[in-house]
Order: C-alpha cells, then sequence, then structure tokens
C-alpha cells in the first residue's frame, strides 16, 4: 500500500472517531439538557408547593406530590451524573478556566449535595408517611389516643430519619469542599441561600429524632414543667408560680399533678442554702423550689430545680420544661378556645390572662390568708388539663401550622426551655440551642440579666433599652461599656420605696410599684472591670432595715465565673415614674479578636434573658484609627469615621460581626 493510501486510511479513521465522538457526545448533550429541564421543572414545581404550608394542610395528596417531586429531583440528578461521567471527573482541575472555572470545579460537590439533600428529604417524608393518616383522622383505632399514636409512628420512622441524617452528614462534608470566593456571583448567592436553609432541615430532623424520646416511646418519663411568670422576671424567664408533674408513657399523659409552688415545699427536710445575693437582698434563709430559677444557664437552673424537688416530693424526673405566659397565651392561641365547665368560661387568646389574674385574686379583698390563697392557681391548672386533652382527643379541631409555629418561636424566642437529663438528648438540644443554656463564644459576650426581687409584678410597666460600646485601639486593647436604661412606667408614686413579702388582693396592685432589681452583666471569662456603679443600699429594701446599713454605698459585685462568664452586678431601686441608668465599663482579652492575615475579625455574641420581649439594642463598634471595614454581618446601620453601629433589638439572641484591616 502506498504511502498516499496509508495516510488516506488513517485520516478516514481519525475523521470517523471524530464523527463518532461527536455523535456521542451530542446524544450526551442532548439527553443532559433533558434532565436538566427536567430538573429544573421539578425544582419549580417544589418551591410552588413551597410557597403554601404543608402543615396547615397535612393532606396525603400534598405529602405524596411532595415525595414524588423530590424522588424526580434525585432521579435526574443522579442521571446528570451518570452522563457527565469523565467530566465530572476532571472537572476539580479546570479552575484556570475564565469566569466560569470555580463553578465548574465545584460541579461534582454540587452535584453531591443536591443528590445528597433529595435523598435525605425522600427519607424523612417516608418516615413522616404514617403521620398524615394520623394527622388526617383516618384509618386510626379511636381506642389509641392521639398521643400514643404519635409517639409510636415516630419511633417507627427512627431508621428513615438516622439514614436522612447521615446523608446531611455526608452533604456537609461536600459542601465544606466549596471554595466560594472562586465561584460566580450568581452560584455564591444560591449557596448562600442553601447555607441558610441547610440547618432549618437539620433542627426539624432533630426534633424528629429527639421526639420519640420526650413521648416515653420506649419507656415512661417523668417530666417537671415550671410555669414562669414574667411579670416577676427572674434568670430564666420569671418567678416559678406553679409546677405539674407530667408522667408520660407512649405519648399519653398517665398523670399529672399540678400545684401552687408553695405547695410543693417539705419544710420537714433540710434544704441547701440560697445563693448569696438571695440570701442578702432577699434575707431567703433556705433555698426553695420557687426560686431554683436563680442562673441563667437554664440546665444549670433545672438541675436545681430537679434535685429540690426530689427532696421535697421524692421523685427524681427526667426533664424540666420551663414557660411563661408568653408561651401560655401563645399557646392558647394556637389550640383555639378552651372549655373550663367547672369555671362556665370559654379561655381564648384574647381573655386569656385577664382570667388567669381574675382568679387569682381575692374575692372578699382580704390579703395572704383564706381559702383563695390555697386556690388562687387552680384555674391554671384546669386550664392546662383541657388544653392537654383537646389535643389528645380532638387532634382535627387544632391548627396543626399555628401550633408548630408557636412551639418554633417559643423555643427560638426562649419562652419554652427545655432540659433533659440524658445526655445523649441533652447534646441535641444543645447543639440546636433548645436547652436556653450560656452558650459558648471564642469572641465577644454580653447578657444582661435582671431579677426582681420585689414581691411584685412590675416588669411589665418596667420600659429596658441596652446600649453596648466596643473601642479598640491599634495595640490590640479593647473596652467594653454596657449601659442599661429602666424607665419605671407604673403610675401612681411613693414616698418612699420599701422591700417586703406583701400581696394585695387584686394582681393589678401588684403590677404597680417600685422596681426592686438584682442586674448582672456576663462577659468573658477574662474581663476586667474598670467602672461600676457605686449605689447607696435604699433605706427601705429589707438588708437596710435588717442591717442598718441603709445609705451606705456598695461597690458592685463581681464574679464568681459561671459557664465560661464573668459577672458584674448591683442592687438597686427604681420608684414608680422614675429612670435609672446602670454602665459597667471593662477591659476586653484581647483573644476575642481573630487575625486573618492583613484583616481582622471581631465577633459578638449578644444572648437573650428569657421572659423578655424585644429589648432594643444598640451596639457601637469603634475600630482602631485608619482601620477600612471590610464586611459586617448583618449589615450595619452605619459606618462611619471609623465607627460600626448596629440597630437591632433582642427578640432572639444576636450575633454581630466586623472584619476590618
Amino acid at each position: 500500500m502506498s504511502a498516499r493510501a496509508k495516510y488516506l486510511g488513517v485520516g478516514l479513521l481519525v475523521v470517523v472517531l471524530l464523527a463518532c465522538l461527536l455523535i456521542f457526545s451530542y446524544g450526551k448533550y442532548v439527553r443532559l439538557m433533558g434532565h436538566a429541564k427536567s430538573l429544573t421543572q421539578h425544582l419549580g414545581n417544589l418551591e410552588a408547593r413551597g410557597q403554601g404550608d404543608l402543615l396547615a394542610s397535612f393532606k396525603r395528596e400534598e405529602v405524596e406530590g411532595v415525595q414524588a417531586e423530590l424522588a424526580e429531583v434525585g432521579q435526574d440528578l443522579r442521571a446528570i451524573k451518570s452522563e457527565a461521567g469523565m467530566v465530572l471527573v476532571l472537572a476539580p482541575h479546570l479552575g484556570w478556566l475564565p469566569v466560569v472555572g470555580g463553578d465548574v470545579a465545584a460541579a461534582a460537590e454540587l452535584l453531591e449535595i443536591g443528590i445528597g439533600v433529595s435523598k435525605a428529604g425522600e427519607l424523612i417524608f417516608e418516615g413522616m408517611a404514617p403521620l398524615v393518616v394520623l394527622f388526617e383522622g383516618s384509618e386510626t383505632d379511636s381506642s389509641v389516643s392521639f398521643g400514643e399514636a404519635l409517639s409510636t409512628t415516630l419511633l417507627d420512622g427512627q431508621p428513615q430519619f438516622a439514614a436522612a441524617q447521615a446523608e446531611l452528614d455526608a452533604v456537609r462534608q461536600h459542601r465544606e469542599r466549596i471554595s466560594d470566593e472562586r465561584l460566580s456571583p450568581r452560584l455564591a448567592r444560591l449557596l448562600e441561600r442553601f447555607d441558610r436553609y441547610l440547618p432549618l432541615l437539620e433542627t426539624g430532623l432533630q426534633g424528629l429524632t429527639i421526639a420519640p424520646h420526650l413521648l416515653g416511646a420506649e419507656e415512661p418519663r417523668t417530666y417537671l414543667l415550671l410555669a414562669q411568670n414574667d411579670n416577676e422576671l427572674r434568670a430564666t424567664g420569671g418567678f416559678i408560680s406553679s409546677v405539674a408533674l407530667l408522667r408520660i408513657a407512649n405519648g399519653q399523659i398517665v398523670e399529672m399533678d399540678f400545684r401552687d409552688s408553695y405547695a410543693v415545699d417539705d419544710l420537714s427536710q433540710p434544704h441547701p442554702s440560697p445563693p448569696e445575693p438571695l440570701e442578702r437582698y432577699m434575707l431567703a434563709q433556705i433555698w426553695l423550689l420557687r426560686d431554683a430559677n436563680w442562673y441563667p444557664d437554664f440546665p444549670a437552673s433545672a438541675e436545681v430545680a430537679r434535685e429540690l424537688y426530689q427532696l421535697d416530693q421524692g421523685v427524681l424526673v427526667d426533664g424540666v420544661i420551663a414557660t411563661d405566659l408568653v408561651a401560655v397565651e401563645s399557646l392558647v392561641a394556637a389550640l383555639g378556645p378552651i372549655r373550663l365547665d367547672e369555671y362556665d368560661e370559654e379561655v381564648n387568646a384574647g381573655n386569656v390572662m385577664e382570667l388567669m389574674q381574675e382568679y387569682w385574686a381575692s374575692p372578699g379583698g382580704e390579703g395572704q390568708t383564706g381559702e383563695w390563697w390555697v386556690h388562687r392557681k387552680d384555674f391554671m391548672g384546669a386550664m392546662l388539663g383541657e388544653m392537654i386533652a383537646k389535643v389528645e382527643t380532638d387532634i382535627g379541631s387544632v391548627d396543626l401550622s399555628g401550633l408548630m409555629q408557636v412551639l418554633g418561636r417559643g423555643i427560638g424566642e426562649k419562652h419554652i426551655l427545655i432540659y433533659l437529663a440524658d445526655p445523649r438528648m441533652s447534646e441535641i438540644l444543645a447543639e440546636n440551642g433548645w436547652d436556653g443554656a450560656l452558650r459558648p463564644t471564642e469572641g465577644d459576650f454580653l447578657m444582661v440579666v435582671d431579677t426582681n426581687m420585689g414581691f411584685n409584678k412590675v416588669n411589665p410597666n418596667i420600659e429596658t433599652r441596652v446600649d453596648y460600646q466596643v473601642l479598640m485601639d491599634g495595640g490590640g486593647s479593647l473596652w467594653g461599656r454596657v449601659s442599661i436604661h429602666y424607665d419605671n412606667r407604673s403610675g401612681g408614686s411613693v414616698a418612699q420605696c420599701v422591700q417586703e413579702a406583701v400581696y394585695p388582693p387584686t394582681y393589678q396592685e401588684m403590677m404597680e410599684g417600685c422596681y426592686w432589681n438584682y442586674l448582672r452583666v456576663y462577659v468573658p471569662e477574662k474581663s476586667q472591670l474598670l467602672q461600676g456603679p457605686e449605689l447607696p443600699l435604699p433605706e427601705g429594701s429589707l438588708r437596710a432595715r435588717d442591717s442598718g446599713l441603709g445609705g451606705t454605698t456598695l461597690p458592685p459585685d463581681v464574679g464568681p465565673v459561671e459557664a465560661g462568664k464573668n459577672i458584674f452586678a448591683t442592687f438597686f431601686v427604681v420608684p414608680p415614674g422614675e429612670e435609672r441608668e446602670i454602665v459597667f465599663g471593662y477591659e476586653l482579652p484581647p483573644d476575642v479578636l481573630e487575625r486573618e492575615g492583613s484583616s481582622t475579625r471581631y465577633r459578638l455574641l449578644i444572648q437573650k434573658q428569657p421572659g423578655t420581649a424585644a429589648i432594643p439594642l444598640q451596639v457601637t463598634v469603634t475600630l482602631p484609627e485608619g482601620s477600612e471595614v471590610l464586611s459586617t454581618q448583618p449589615e450595619a446601620s452605619l459606618v462611619l469615621d471609623g465607627a460600626v453601629m448596629f440597630e437591632t433589638n433582642l427578640l432572639v439572641d444576636r450575633e454581630l460581626e466586623v472584619v476590618f484591616r
């Protein structure tokens, strides 16, 4: 064969191979585009379904529709992965491509994220599928209570929930391998949205995991319910007005013992000494259950409550749940009207607070005497019993969407706190921020904690705001200055504030008066106090009348350290119609700043006190002279001449960040 013929043959072979490759590639392209089009359609369908409220119409067709869409999304993603094949293997090495290099390099990880999330979603809905029948009220055994059916259903779904969690753990790993800095702006924004939604999905899954334990699905559980009155503010939400012992077995409440907190004490038992400030300023001689919530770290206070309840009643509970009046009002709203035949009352969100106050009051106008004092909180116990009965026997009449939102908001805004003694369950609660613990942080920290020591209910009339200023210099030194302003809007006036355990006959009278407050400010452990209020001991205080030290100037209290935080504290009174500002100045430890090459990151966690509303908060961070602000999270309200200002509130915990150089 001539050389020309050989070259011609080789050329024809190359042409044929190229043609086959083009045909093969075109076929792959067509199939990829088909899967991409299908994927876009199914994602759009899911987004459209997500615009509504799945819980509000928790129907079989809706859930099955979501499951089907998730399955199609997963199928399309796996098909794209199969068709892309070698391209995905090469993709991580193509980051050098202009414009799209970062997106191409992340393609394999992005596909795995999508596949993992869709699979996790399928598993979650598979585990939840029996709940549809339960919430619809169809095909269920009428002899089985709602709680029992729910407990069994959630326990049966645990294998699917565990598998879903494994998928999400893998998704986390894939996400961590993606470099956001190299992504296109559009893809970076999409991933930012994903980063916001993934924790919500994980939180919901954790809730499904922990629910059977709470419901006593595997073995009976005993809980102590603390009814906290935020009108008399205490560290974890309010004065412990009443307590209930709940025994739950397989979703059913088999026992409920509701009592006035005063009726729990067994004074024949030797009680521990109270925390020193309670002894010093309220003349408390022993530590009783109604004062157990001294520590703002709820797990610490819950442990005290467990121990005191065991001492008084001989029962060691498996967990402690605390609620305040905001939670009660919200739960009544979600459950709908509650009929109390023994009181001939229909309770709803609009009248529940008024009725509780009315039945608390003395019908004869007497003070802390008479039969009414023993039974003044029976109304709350009756209402709690009817609320539980409604969920147990008439779930079809309950606004499930509203109920779930109330529970989620109550936990997020710290109107509901949960503590479980089981270490594994406790860890899950802590990971999701459901336990009301003092949160650890490597940066700056601030928590303002008020304790009403006035034996009254004036907190609804107290307006509070917090102003926190941080000043930095070029040498790395930092100073904090926190100012807390109090305005007592109580009506009337008094010649002298007198701190005493006197209970007037009506609740409204208890809401007017002097505000006796023990203020604690929690800051990073190594902070050093430089400036604090030196206040005279009020003449009308219990301590002044007991010791004769009225008018003596007292320095602020410092320490002891709690949960890795230092404490600055002081005791004062705000008469009706007056205002008071308390200021603490201190040096912060330099390690609250994080150095990252040429930039510096300042992070601040401001933790909300449970039982409080959206207290106004202003934070101003003054940077070293000549600094340039690179970014803030969230967006700052004002950046001017090296000062960064955030204006927000403490509806929830707030995390702020300033990056500068």
